[in-house]
């Protein structure tokens, strides 16, 4: 009777200690996996403090270490779209890295589209403390509305420290006859507006011959008409208004040679244009300059802004 109450207790003292055993394995565990995940939270720290003590900063105005993530809705999913990333090597307008940095660019494209570098490495250079370069991208065969071209982008500092900035960028083909961006940074003393007009026909904005105000022609019948009777056909008609005293639009353009009605406001005594009309060619894309009053705006559009510092309207 002893012996079996002895067996028993010994089986119960077994028992608790397993438990006892695989308790102290999960602690184990536990502390293990908080170790490693502060461990590697301190390292990280250490070595951003370690790169900021040492002068050396690597930014980008779309990339990010975290990875940037970028959606362009109503693409025209016809013509090129262009993607300036500007990099810099400044903390602040006071304080900037006294040595050139190097980088290397790379990019994973989907396989609707051909995505193509002005370069695949730079160097921000002491003297400037800035750099930048341009992805193309170009659909390889015919996108329908709703279609997604998706990149992503990586630029890798080459000297002295390592940092790895990333970016992704979504392009969805949309319906709308008219698309535009606006590519800008801060610093910049003027901005880039782009207008793409996807229509391939063109209207009837002044009776001629047989032709009658609002009826539609194609490409190959507005090819073939005399300059004249071209000037009284559109295919989009673009207005564009904004305020003078943050941007004011630069007159030198050749797109401001085309125009077909501007107005003026007066600010301070002094005229300036605030709109400006032209009639844009089928499927055609129009490039104009705007020069910043604060330079230190950054208008990009859509990428960074939810609306656009320029009104476009068409018809």
């Amino acid at each position: 009777m002893k012996e079996n109450k002895k067996s028993y207790q010994y089986k119960i003292r077994l028992k608790y200690q397993r438990k006892q055993l695989v308790i102290i394995l999960i602690m184990l565990i536990c502390l293990i996996s908080v170790f490693t995940i502060l461990g590697r939270y301190i390292t990280n720290n250490i070595n951003n403090f370690f790169i900021r003590s040492k002068e050396f900063y690597f930014n980008s105005d779309k990339l990010k270490e975290s990875q940037a993530v970028y959606q362009i809705e109503n693409w025209s999913g016809i013509d090129d779209y262009i993607v300036t990333i500007n990099m810099d090597s400044r903390k602040n307008n006071l304080e900037a890295v006294t040595y050139d940095i190097g980088y290397n660019i790379s990019y994973t494209c989907s396989d609707n589209a051909i995505c193509q570098l002005s370069k695949t490495n730079g160097t921000i250079k002491a003297t400037s403390n800035t750099d930048s370069f341009n992805l193309t991208i170009t659909p390889n065969r015919q996108l329908e509305i709703g279609d997604k071209v998706e990149v992503e982008i990586q630029v890798e500092s080459t000297a002295q420290y390592k940092k790895i900035l990333k970016g992704k960028f979504t392009l969805v083909v949309g319906k709308e006859r008219l698309s535009y961006q606006i590519t800008d940074s801060a610093q910049s003393p003027y901005m880039e507006l782009r207008l793409t007009n996807t229509l391939s026909y063109y209207i009837v904005n002044q009776a001629f011959d047989a032709y009658t105000v609002g009826q539609k022609i194609d490409s190959d019948t507005y090819i073939a008409l005399s300059d004249e009777n071209k000037k009284k056909c559109y295919s989009t008609m673009v207005t564009m208004k904004f305020n003078p005293s943050e941007v004011l639009i630069d007159m030198t353009n050749n797109t401001f040679e085309k125009a077909t009605n501007i107005e003026t406001t007066t600010i301070n005594g002094k005229t300036y244009i605030n709109s400006i009309t032209i009639n844009m060619d089928a499927i055609s894309s129009e490039d104009i300059r705007f020069y910043k009053v604060d330079v230190s705006k950054n208008y990009t559009y859509p990428n960074g802004n939810s609306s656009s510092i320029v009104t476009i309207t068409s018809k």
